[in-house]
């Protein structure tokens, strides 16, 4: 196992002081930075993230990040930056209580979705990974209206009304992903644990 292997495998543990010191060895400045931001320490992250900004999309994200947090967007992230980082930092911040942060990550969205018309799914995937059910189905509703044939955000939304007990609603979406794409076999395995349910309900 490398350095950087013990660094990721503290990582995934939580323990981000330890993992910045192996990161700052190896000189992986974005990584770095991360753990500081996780830690609270915003102004080493904008140390290490700066340093790296000519080189990495990921730290030049890191940056934007740092803005958003404090609810300001002088600077917008690329297409590709958005797909890549912005579920992960907000499965970051609701992973590690920061609230606030993910509160004010969400609230950048309005703007960000013109960096990547997607922005309102990977939202929607984040809070529902976090069990935030009825605020993902809201997102996936704000997904939908932008990209209406996108069987996935419809699929996020049967699951959440799933989990919230709501059957025909889940039912419905997920019948509506499969009218979009008839072999999406998520979607399919889904419908026949809903019908399976539904089926004992009514036994």
């Amino acid at each position: 196992m490398t350095n950087l292997d013990d660094a990721k495998k503290l990582f995934y543990e939580k323990k981000y002081l330890e993992a910045r010191e192996i990161f700052l060895k190896e000189n992986d400045l974005y990584s770095s930075g991360l753990c500081s931001l996780l830690l609270k320490d915003e102004k080493s992250a904008l140390r290490y993230w700066s340093k790296d900004k000519k080189t990495s999309p990921a730290s030049q994200w890191g940056l934007c990040v740092l803005r958003f947090i404090h609810l300001s967007i002088t600077k917008k992230p690329t297409f590709f930056q958005t797909r890549a980082f912005l579920e992960v930092y907000l499965n970051l911040f609701l992973e590690n209580n920061l609230i606030e942060w993910a509160q004010n990550l969400v609230s950048c969205c309005d703007k960000l979705y013109y960096s990547n018309p997607e922005t309102y799914k990977f939202i929607a995937r984040a809070l529902f990974a976090n069990g935030y059910f009825d605020l993902a189905i809201n997102f996936c509703k704000k997904s939908i209206k932008l990209i209406y044939c996108d069987p996935e955000a419809f699929l996020i939304m049967a699951q959440c009304q799933y989990l919230l007990n709501d059957i025909a609603e889940a039912l419905d979406s997920t019948n509506r992903t499969l009218a979009m794409v008839p072999d999406y076999y998520p979607a399919k395995l889904f419908r026949k644990i809903l019908k399976e349910n539904i089926e004992k309900k009514y036994s």
